[in-house]
């Protein structure tokens, strides 16, 4: 193989390799083999006065626990209804409100707090409210 096809190839594997990864879990442990895992939510847009749905994806291993799930560091003037996913499911829809006075912000990071079986796990992601 020539020098510039293994430059090719080696590169090819390194761009693989990182598109591979698209969707970042946090993962956490706890005792005799349990793990809970929480998928990165995709970046949000509402606007005042409406809703929007955020999908929050869950994986547990060796449990069945109901899973916990808070939002911190949301904008002012917006809320969530729903604060748990139900043992038999691993994803649920969230809902999202913003009141018609929310102040307009742009890509505020969001954490969510997902805990279950005495472990816990967090992503965040971006939340823009837009003016009405």
């Amino acid at each position: 193989m020539t020098r510039v096809s293994l430059l090719v190839t080696a590169s090819l594997f390194a761009l693989l390799g990182t598109t591979a990864s698209c969707t970042k879990q946090a993962s956490a442990s706890g005792p005799a083999g349990t793990k809970l895992d929480l998928s990165q939510p995709s970046d949000q847009t509402i606007t005042q006065g409406e809703t929007n749905k955020v999908a929050i994806s869950i994986d547990r291993t060796g449990f069945a626990d109901p899973i916990q799930v808070s939002f911190t560091n949301l904008p002012a003037g917006v809320t969530v209804d729903g604060n748990s996913i139900p043992p038999a499911d691993e994803k649920k829809d969230f809902v999202l409100v913003a009141s018609p006075t929310a102040p307009v912000v742009n890509k505020q990071l969001v954490t969510v707090t997902a805990k279950g079986a005495g472990i816990s796990t967090t992503q965040t992601f971006a939340l823009t409210v837009k003016a009405k």
